[in-house]
This record gives structure tokens, C-alpha cells and sequence, in this order.
């Protein structure tokens, strides 16, 4: 087994951990689950909007899949985007099809794709996260899209955990989980010593300015296949 035992510290939340242990597992590491982040649902006033006046819904992740569809039922002219490849398998288990980015899978390759060019006065609604990025809605206005996001979840930090943790390998796949990761294990040194994997370069970066000293690898892809990639990278170095 390629992972030998070594401890990964996975960081989503519960509903968003399962498959990824099971990767780590399947490798022969063993999974340390600690989620960083709790998701909870935002009070929309669903009736408050006009979805037959959109053209196009983009979906920032599959928290924002589950909250919004668990609320309403989109209509049938809508063209869906995906930014994440399992953002997009969520939409799919669902029944319905969505256009998603090539790798790495972020609102950057999203932006490059040929059907979000050429987007004069169309109606676009983003669903979200609470006090997302704003790239994604400041790019396709400046394409004279007309945008509107829905902000269907917000994340908040858990209590600090009671029992002692400790593992090889950590995996982070936001900024905000990393910061509250750091507030949780306040007195882990492991964290800053030991290999980090992270999602995207721009959180190897923000890792830094946290104060990460550790090898820091970013999964090729933002998805589970990529991070487990990283984490048997990162398994060469412990």
C-alpha cells in the first residue's frame, strides 16, 4: 500500500469527507477526519425570484447544488455551468447536465470556456456560498452580462475538538478552512511542519502568509483524484 499507514488529516465537511477517506484509505493511509468547516443553509426567500428570466446558472460547488435544488426546480431552457468537475457529478445524479471547465476546475478556466464570450445582456445567476470570490460575477459584467448571485449556504467554524489530533499529511481545500484549522489546533505545531496538501496555487500561497513552513503540494486538479495524487506526492517527502 502506497500510503503505509501515514495519517491524512481530511478537513471537508462531513457530508463532503466520505469519498475522499475512502481514496486515502484504499491507498492504505488512514483518514483523520476533522472538518473545518460547517455548512449551514441561508434564509432565501425563493419566491422572490424570476428564474424563467435567466439564461444561464452557474454553480460554484456542490454545497450550492444541493442547497439551492433541494429548494427549488430550475427551468428546462436554463444552460448550466458547473466550475468543478464534482460540482458537475452532483448535478449529474440529479438528471441534469452541465458544462464544466477543463482542468485545473476553478472560476479562472471557467471564464476561458467559448459559450461565456460572446454574453451581451444575458441574464446570469451564480449560485454561492455566503461572501464568496468575486472574479467570477466582475468578469461576465465586464462582458456586458447582467449578474446576480444567489447566496444559497454559509460556512462556519466548529468547535474546537476535545481529543488530541495528529497526522502526516494535511489536506486543505480553502483559506477560510485553513485559517480555522490553525484556530481549532491552536498549539499543533505539526501543521506548520508537516506536508501540506492544497487545492489550487493560490492557497499554497495564502498557506504561506498563514505561516506554513512545510513542503506545501497543490493537487494537479481540484477534485479528489487530484488532491490523493498530491497526498502520494507528499507521502515521498514524510
Amino acid at each position: 500500500m502506497l500510503l503505509n499507514k501515514l495519517k491524512v488529516l481530511v478537513t471537508r465537511p462531513v457530508h463532503q469527507a466520505d469519498s475522499l477517506c475512502k481514496l486515502i484509505e484504499y491507498q492504505g493511509g488512514q483518514a483523520i477526519r476533522l472538518p473545518v468547516i460547517k455548512i449551514i443553509d441561508c434564509n432565501n426567500n425563493w419566491q422572490a425570484y424570476n428564474f424563467d428570466s435567466f439564461d444561464i446558472a452557474i454553480f460554484i460547488s456542490s454545497n450550492a447544488v444541493e442547497k439551492t435544488l433541494s429548494n427549488i426546480v430550475l427551468p428546462t431552457k436554463l444552460q448550466l455551468f458547473a466550475v468543478g468537475k464534482s460540482t458537475a457529478a452532483t448535478l449529474q445524479k440529479l438528471g441534469l447536465t452541465a458544462l464544466c471547465p477543463a482542468p485545473p476546475f476553478n472560476s479562472e478556466t471557467l471564464l476561458l470556456m467559448p459559450q461565456l464570450q460572446t454574453i451581451i445582456n444575458k441574464q446570469i445567476v451564480i449560485f454561492r456560498g455566503k461572501e464568496g470570490r468575486e472574479l467570477l460575477a466582475e468578469s461576465l459584467r465586464k462582458r456586458k452580462a447582467k449578474v446576480q448571485y444567489i447566496s444559497v449556504y454559509q460556512r462556519l467554524k466548529p468547535p474546537n475538538p476535545t481529543q488530541n489530533i495528529y497526522a502526516d499529511i494535511t489536506i486543505i481545500t480553502s483559506g477560510e478552512g485553513l485559517k480555522n484549522l490553525l484556530a481549532m489546533l491552536p498549539k499543533s505545531e505539526w501543521i506548520r511542519q508537516n506536508p501540506m496538501v492544497v487545492i489550487s496555487e493560490r492557497l499554497a500561497q495564502k498557506a504561506k502568509q498563514l505561516g506554513i513552513q512545510a513542503p506545501i503540494l497543490v493537487a494537479p486538479t481540484a477534485s479528489n483524484d487530484g488532491l490523493l495524487i498530491a497526498v502520494l506526492q507528499a507521502a515521498n517527502i514524510v
